[in-house]
């Protein structure tokens, strides 16, 4: 990794970490009061002892947060005394077993898989009356305002299993907290990426405040492809039409993502296996290993190809390599 890169800073926080009676009270104070600025109860019905909650949350920058939850039912609440704080964050959350919201003077249900954009502007509470995985983005409002000039003070609604964007939202933000390949300056570009697109979600079809000819899906969704690629660079079949379709996308619209960063796809599998087998080669680990097998699970399938493109990409044979490390 270079050593100037940055990894998002992580918070994990469990009830399997947490014993005693007081366990609920600290993941109250240390989670809902502390670091996410709600209260958090159990679901009306539920005993202590069947709490669970399992949260890791990663803060992308000074403002935007990604936060992936597993929890048992629950209760959660801004109230009128969190609220005091000024905090007027909005924040995009993904309820796989739904939720029903409530608020001054409305009420509201997202389906299982749907979403919810809430802002802690508003008072409001949160019932998840069967628990399972809750995943939100939580941003200040400014960030998103100076994109979209008019948007509503304090949005409050439920959007569709199907809401444009709003998956690729959650994804891409996962992606930046667990990428700590990222230089400052690279972050800061991604993290706008993150936000270019959430805007587009809360406004469906906007692009203001975007660059002339710059969609806000662009470089979130061609991150999320080249991170696919990655994992799957062993298939030495690794085609065009296999990742086009993991990404719901078509052939075409995936060779335009890689031509607007002025390369290609076969391009960028081609270097990714080599920097990986460069990578592989050097680490003392796979030293017991022939160059073959590491080529081979790299996604090579043919070594006197793959002998010529790692020569003419490092200006040395995979073997002198090895032997001069």
């Amino acid at each position: 990794m270079n050593p100037e890169s940055t990894a998002a800073p992580h918070h994990r926080l469990s009830t399997r970490d947490l014993t005693g009676r007081d366990r609920l009270a600290a993941l109250r104070d240390l989670y809902g009061r502390e670091l996410m600025r709600v209260d958090l109860r159990p679901h009306p019905g539920i005993d202590l002892d069947q709490v669970a909650y399992h949260a890791s949350i990663r803060a992308l920058d000074e403002g935007t947060v990604h936060c992936r939850v597993t929890h048992s039912p629950m209760h959660l609440l801004r109230t009128p005394e969190l609220m005091q704080d000024g905090n007027d964050d909005i924040y995009l959350c993904l309820q796989a077993r739904g939720t029903t919201i409530r608020g001054a003077g409305c009420e509201f249900t997202a389906e299982p898989g749907g979403y919810v954009l809430l802002s802690k502007a508003r008072m409001h509470e949160a019932f998840t009356p069967h628990g399972g995985l809750s995943e939100c983005i939580q941003v200040q409002r400014s960030r998103i305002a100076r994109l979209v000039p008019r948007m509503e003070e304090a949005p409050m609604r439920a959007l569709p299993a199907g809401a444009p964007g709003a998956a690729l939202a959650l994804s891409y933000a996962a992606l930046l907290g667990e990428d700590a390949s990222l230089l400052p300056a690279q972050r800061e570009l991604a993290v706008d990426h993150l936000h270019e697109l959430l805007a587009a979600v809360i406004v469906p079809g906007s692009q203001a405040g975007l660059p002339p000819g710059r969609a806000a899906v662009s470089a979130p969704r061609l991150a999320l492809i080249q991170q696919a690629i990655r994992e799957q660079l062993h298939q030495s079949d690794l085609s065009l039409v296999q990742i086009a379709r993991q990404h719901h996308l078509t052939s075409r619209q995936v060779q335009r993502l890689f031509a607007a960063e002025a390369t290609c796809f076969s391009d960028y599998v081609r270097e990714a296996r080599l920097a990986r087998t460069y990578a592989l080669l050097l680490d003392p680990a796979q030293r017991h290993r022939r160059v073959l097998a590491i080529a081979l699970d790299c996604g090579f399938a043919d070594v006197s190809s793959f002998n010529r493109a790692f020569k003419r990409r490092f200006g040395v044979a995979p073997t002198e390599l090895r032997g001069g490390s």
